[in-house]
């Protein structure tokens, strides 16, 4: 594996603190932790015991951030072999068991996947349909009643589909990110 460039940090949690790996990738935007935090703060009363699904997983940062503030299990999905290694090696690192990583392309996994989320992670390439086409797969087979699925997108760039509820919303300088819900 290559030389870490640099690393995110886990903001809460049984793992507060904990830096993980942050390998190069192009395209790669780990979540801020000032956004994670916010995000979290959203999710206090659904992450404990919750299945979650980080998928463009990119650093695994959010699923590993859900899994030391006590979600049950979960499951990583990052198409690039390099990044997905080094989610696989701060799993094992940290000592987690209760989590998968696949090292597929994302699209292609919920198109085969019959495992229903709690909440799903949903933050794919700025610039691409994928996270239209991702909404649109989720909402037919992978989220429980009342799950919740996180974005992140370019501002003004996504029009979200009517069938989709936006709980909550925030942004910065040149994102947005929303926690919804099926409506």
């Amino acid at each position: 594996m290559s030389k870490p460039l640099g690393s995110v940090r886990v903001v809460g949690g049984n793992l507060r603190g904990t830096k993980i790996p942050v390998e190069h990738a192009i395209g790669l935007r780990p979540t801020s932790d000032r956004v994670k935090e916010t995000l979290f703060n959203w999710l206090s009363l659904n992450i404990e015991g919750a299945r979650c699904l980080d998928l463009f997983a990119g650093t695994g940062a959010l699923g590993i951030e859900s899994l030391s503030r006590g979600a049950s299990t979960v499951t990583f999905v990052e198409k690039n072999q390099v990044l997905g290694s080094a989610i696989s090696a701060s799993l094992t690192s940290l000592g987690i068991s209760n989590a998968k990583v696949y090292l597929q392309d994302s699209i292609k996994y919920i198109e085969s996947c019959d495992t229903q989320f709690d909440i799903i992670f949903l933050d794919p390439p700025f610039k691409s349909d994928l996270l239209l086409s991702s909404l649109e797969l989720i909402a037919e087979r992978n989220l429980r009643p009342n799950g919740l699925v996180y974005v992140e997108f370019l501002k003004n760039d996504v029009k979200l589909p009517k069938e989709w509820q936006k709980l909550k919303a925030g942004s910065t300088k040149s994102m947005e990110y929303s926690l919804l819900t099926k409506g």
